[in-house]
């Protein structure tokens, strides 16, 4: 009896490795490349301008859609404030008056006066975010060495964790840029949904400290997105006695 527990314990330890290497890790970078699925919620139709309360969508892990929804925070904000937009680097058109990142020649997602972005899964499923690309914008005032900040908060069952990330200022030749951000230990856990939002810091030679949603210079560009979703053990364990009850049943008939 003993030698069969011992032959059994090895098969399901065999086969629970068998199913995590299987079902593995599920992981999709978002970076807001076409399709998007915009319709019916944006507010300007026919551009790429994003107002407060608008929606879009994109395919997010196994098959699943992340929606993505910008919006102001403001007290007297109303749906359809100008918030964002859609930018490509290969044009400059559409980053208008303003200094956008110019390392990113493909669409990216710009977030303008202090606006907030939240992102979730439309049927719920938790991930974590494990990086992503994010660049200051700049409305024209002087650029400090850090800008500002890009802060993300992740809502779990109604609690909140929050990281904290800089942004770097201009590069030798004047140009803001991209940089690559890894989430550290924000990125091990899996969330219900994530806002991101900004900090401006004071312009050089100006004191203070640096703030969000109260200046309307808390601009930023998101790209390039890393989520993830690490299946539970309890559930492959599951599946894994399911697979072992399968094969012992088929053995007893065969005996």
């Amino acid at each position: 009896m003993k030698k069969a527990l011992t032959t059994l314990a090895l098969a399901m330890a065999a086969a629970a490795a068998s199913m995590s290497a299987q079902a593995g890790v599920l992981r999709t970078t978002i970076n807001f490349e076409a399709p998007i699925d915009a319709s019916p919620f944006l507010s300007y139709p026919g551009s790429n301008l994003l107002g407060s309360g608008d929606e879009f969508y994109q395919a997010g892990l196994a098959g699943r859609t992340m929606y993505f929804s910008p919006f102001s925070n403001s007290a007297s904000a109303v749906a359809g404030d100008l918030v964002g937009f859609m930018g490509n680097g290969s044009d400059a058109s559409t980053c208008w008056s303003i200094t956008c990142p110019s390392n990113n020649p493909s669409t990216y997602l710009g977030l303008l006066d202090d606006a907030v972005m939240v992102m979730g899964s439309t049927d719920g499923f938790r991930f974590s975010v494990k990086n992503f690309k994010a660049s200051f914008i700049s409305n024209g005032d002087p650029i400090a060495a850090i800008p500002g900040y890009v802060r993300l908060q992740g809502i779990r069952n109604g609690a909140s964790t929050i990281a904290t990330f800089a942004l770097t200022g201009l590069d030798a030749n004047g140009a803001l840029n991209f940089g690559t951000i890894n989430t550290g230990t924000f990125g091990n856990i899996e969330f219900d949904y994530v806002y991101a939002y900004g900090f401006a810091c004071p312009t050089p030679g100006v004191a203070g400290s640096c703030s969000a949603f109260s200046t309307d210079r808390a601009q930023f560009a998101l790209d390039d997105i890393t989520i993830e979703h690490v299946p539970e053990p309890a559930s492959l364990a599951l599946v894994s006695l399911a697979g072992l009850a399968a094969a012992g049943a088929r053995r007893r008939r065969a005996a």
